[in-house]
């Protein structure tokens, strides 16, 4: 087979479609035969491309390109199934809750501690002029240390050139090959 045939190409998971069963049929005496799920899978399917069909429509006659909420709800209503229009309203209202929620906290994250902290754009500013100024001087004092290290450095050098000038020479070890000092940064 060279790709999947249409009905494999537009059914829904299997597996999704059971668990729902076994959910709504939990607490039950019940069990439902293996055939029974795969028609309830396929009335499903067709009941999406139904509706959907139906909201492409209304869109197409509102002049939209995009099918919205607003025609997935007309459609239901002009295929007579009225009754599920509330369910569909109140769970696009809460998907609008919930993207409000989450817009809101997004928006919350961007925000700087300093702004979650309530400081005005002045108070920020001396605040940051505070931490390059901290910053300048413990980069001060790493420069220090980095000249005294490299002091350091050059006397231990001039320690080692001078234990190996006197009486080490004739040791027949290799002689002691300065080396330069990086310069301090």
């Amino acid at each position: 087979m060279d790709g999947p045939t249409d009905k494999e190409e537009v059914l829904l998971p299997k597996a999704t479609i059971s668990k729902l069963i076994k959910d709504t049929l939990s607490g039950r005496d019940m069990r439902m035969a293996g055939d029974t799920t795969e028609m309830i899978v396929d009335c499903c399917t067709e009941f999406i491309q139904l509706v959907s069909s139906e909201a492409n429509e209304v869109s197409t006659r509102e002049k939209k390109q995009t099918i919205g909420p607003e025609h997935v709800l007309k459609a239901l209503k002009e295929l007579d199934f009225e009754e599920f229009v509330g369910d569909v309203q109140s769970a696009w209202d809460q998907f609008k809750e919930e993207s409000k929620v989450g817009h809101a906290n997004r928006a919350n994250l961007r925000r700087t501690g300093a702004d979650r902290e309530g400081l005005t754009a002045e108070q920020q500013i001396e605040l940051q002029q505070q931490m390059f100024a901290a910053a300048r001087a413990q980069t001060s004092t790493s420069a220090d240390n980095a000249a005294q290290m490299a002091a350091a450095y050059q006397q231990a050098q001039m320690a080692a050139l001078r234990s190996n000038s006197t009486g080490r020479e004739g040791s027949g070890g290799p002689a002691a090959t300065p080396i330069t000092p990086l310069e301090p940064c």
